[in-house]
């Protein structure tokens, strides 16, 4: 630890300054529990480790505003007085006075100080905190901020003498972003506006248009990291970045890390899978079985059932998931809170019925709409969708954005794409366009996925194995064969046949896929498609994609066009630098993929009361026989037409 009397020798005193006032309405739900200076970060509290990297830097006065839940801000600087034996002042507001009102109010507790160094309370920092110090006091600066260069927002502009220029321009349009700590000269506060609530950045650009000396110092990335944790999605991620990032200068954060290491091997050892980036707090109750993955859990929190817990913050005291049949049709209130709206202001309209556990709906307000979603937990991979939405856009693949993922309650929101489908498209130049565009986009998942996949540790499903390419195939036995027909014979001169198409399959490489590629899964936005209900994901061949796709019940393609799609893929494939599967695989997948959607047919309509279902079987049975002929497999192709035969006359006798 730096000095305290680092600075004396430059008869500047210095004042820290930390913002912790405002509401922190992009980090809703949370804030509603904790002000964010007090939202831990890899088990400490933001408030402490900025308050510890100000005292290493040699700041030992230190002040905090608050205004949000500010009871809380200040039991944490009594609790951090008492840890750092650091001098820490409290600026309590009575209403939101913005950065520049509350710094000016805060400066009044610190008459001496000549500077103040300003530190968003929301801002996670790694780098010499004291070079910023001593850059502004050699130069006698007005103004000195830690820029970064090219990435975020990139609202500055500045100089090759490093003087900024504009603070803010046009998101993209400058080549820095302001990353929320700096330095400022105590006769700054006189540019500020007379008003309240008004910003610093205010007063910067004043001083900026009276030529005084404000300067910025660019962040290497190589050697610092920043991270503004003031979204969920980025305190989510930074847990994971952090993890992987060589800690120099702050050694609050240093030793959250290790610590974190270590709760994380202490899960592992419990027999608790962990995945992704993952922040724990104390005295945590994880069952045996669960998989922790890209999750946030706060002090204290006890889980009740093992499960999948994914791409969430779970803050409250006990995690009751739910497991049994989704019944709720309102909102959790955080939802509520979330989108800053209370329930009367809203409308909300229940989409079509789904399977698997899942339940949609349409929520209305005045800025747009979006998709809310209720889930159980009875079913894992149900919480495995926001996770799975993250890796496709990272390979550029068009999926749906998830705003907000309530794990513990099973709920998510997530962007509308709107009510057309694949399957409604009836102009058929169009649906050959989309098609085309399908393929190209699932191509780049079988083409690049796998290795991003393992660098992010998705949790796929189970992937395809011997065990599970029989479960589909039993899946058909049990609802068509013995439920519908009550003729499990008719099994038997196919079962030698099946074994070789089963093990032909399971010779093929193993890559992500998305398996259930069918049309009612393929949203299209200005003609565009879009990939929905891909929870399922896992690895398997590629080929049970492209014949889910194109041996699709729900539109029965022609021939020629299949035969065209299918080569356009494969030439896609090879574009790519891969390797397609071959024609035999390719109608052995069709076939494999026809037995598990013919067996869900079944299952919907005869045991879930789904009627909408039963429609799809005769055209399921009528590819089947396709795909198997196609593929020479000559027992499956009598036994579906067989089959077809049977069904009809039980659809007829009702």
């Amino acid at each position: 630890m730096r000095s305290p009397d680092m600075f004396r020798g430059s008869e500047e005193k210095i004042a820290g300054f930390i913002l912790a006032a405002g509401e922190g309405s992009r980090l809703r739900p949370l804030t509603c529990e904790k002000p964010k200076a007090m939202i831990p970060f890899c088990g400490v509290s933001m408030l402490e480790l900025v308050t510890s990297q100000m005292v290493e830097a040699g700041i030992t006065t230190i002040g905090v505003n608050t205004c949000h839940l500010a009871s809380q801000v200040e039991e944490g600087v009594r609790s951090i007085q008492e840890t750092l034996g650091v001098s820490m002042k409290v600026s309590r507001e009575d209403f939101f006075l913005g950065t520049g009102g509350g710094i000016r109010k805060g400066a009044k507790l610190f008459p001496e100080a000549r500077h103040f160094l300003i530190y968003n309370a929301d801002v996670l920092l790694d780098c010499d905190l004291s070079f910023l110090i001593r850059s502004h006091l050699i130069r006698k600066a007005a103004v000195t901020t830690f820029l970064l260069y090219n990435k975020g927002p990139c609202t500055v502009l500045m100089g090759r003498d490093n003087r900024i220029k504009v603070f803010r321009t046009e998101e993209g349009k400058g080549r820095y972003t302001f990353t929320g700590v700096h330095i400022f000269r105590r006769d700054l506060l006189n540019l500020l506006p007379k008003e309240d609530p008004c910003t610093i950045i205010e007063a910067y650009e004043r001083a900026i248009e009276k030529d005084l000396p404000v300067f910025g110092l660019s962040l290497s990335l190589k050697k610092s990291y920043w991270a503004d944790l003031g979204r969920q999605e980025e305190y989510l991620r930074a847990h994971g970045e952090i993890a992987d990032f060589g800690i120099r200068r702050n050694h609050c954060l240093q030793e959250a890390q290790a610590e974190q290491a270590r709760r994380r091997a202490h899960l592992e050892q419990m027999g608790v899978r962990c995945t992704g980036g993952l922040g724990l707090g104390k005295n945590l109750t994880v069952p045996a079985g669960s998989h922790l993955h890209n999750a946030v859990v706060w002090d204290g929190v006890s889980f009740k059932k093992p499960s999948l817990y994914s791409d969430a913050v779970f803050s409250r005291k006990k995690i009751s998931a739910p497991f049994g049949k989704v019944c709720r049709d309102s909102p959790d209130p955080r939802v509520w809170s979330f989108l800053g709206k209370k329930a009367e202001d809203v409308s909300i309209s229940p989409l079509r019925v789904q399977g698997s556990g899942r339940k949609y709906f349409r929520i209305r307000t005045e800025e747009g709409s979006l998709i809310w979603c209720l889930y159980s937990h009875q079913k894992r991979e149900n919480a495995a969708f926001t996770a799975l939405s993250e890796f496709l856009r990272s390979l550029s693949i068009h999926v749906p954005e998830i705003y907000l993922h309530l794990c513990d309650v099973g709920e998510y929101l997530a962007q509308d794409l709107g009510d057309i489908t694949l399957q409604r498209i009836c102009n058929q130049e169009e649906t050959e366009r989309i098609l085309k565009k399908t393929i190209q986009q699932i191509a780049r998942l079988h083409l690049f996925g796998d290795t991003a996949a393992r660098l992010r540790e998705v949790p796929f499903q189970q992937g395809f194995t011997k065990g599970l390419y029989d479960w589909e195939r039993d899946y058909f036995r049990e609802h068509i064969l013995v439920r519908l027909l009550n003729r499990q014979s008719m099994w038997i001169p196919v079962a030698r046949e099946y074994c070789a198409l089963r093990d032909s399959l399971l010779s093929e490489p193993l890559l992500p896929i998305h398996r259930d590629l069918q049309s009612a899964n393929i949203m299209v936005v200005k003609g565009i498609p879009w990939f929905i209900d891909f929870q399922g994901m896992r690895l398997g061949s590629a080929a049970y994609d492209i014949g889910s796709l194109l041996f699709d019940p729900y539109r029965s393609y022609s021939r020629t066009l299949r035969i065209s799609l299918w080569k356009i893929y494969q030439k896609t494939v090879r574009r790519f630098g891969g390797t397609p599967p071959s024609d035999y695989i390719y109608y052995s997948a069709a076939v494999q993929r026809l037995f598990q959607a013919l067996g869900a047919y079944g299952k919907l309509w005869q045991e879930d009361g789904l009627v909408w279902y039963r429609q799809f079987i005769l055209p399921g049975l009528a590819l089947l026989a396709e795909a198997a002929d196609e593929g020479g497999y000559s027992a499956i192709g009598k036994l579906a037409r067989e089959v077809h035969i049977h069904v009809k006359e039980v659809f007829s006798s009702e």
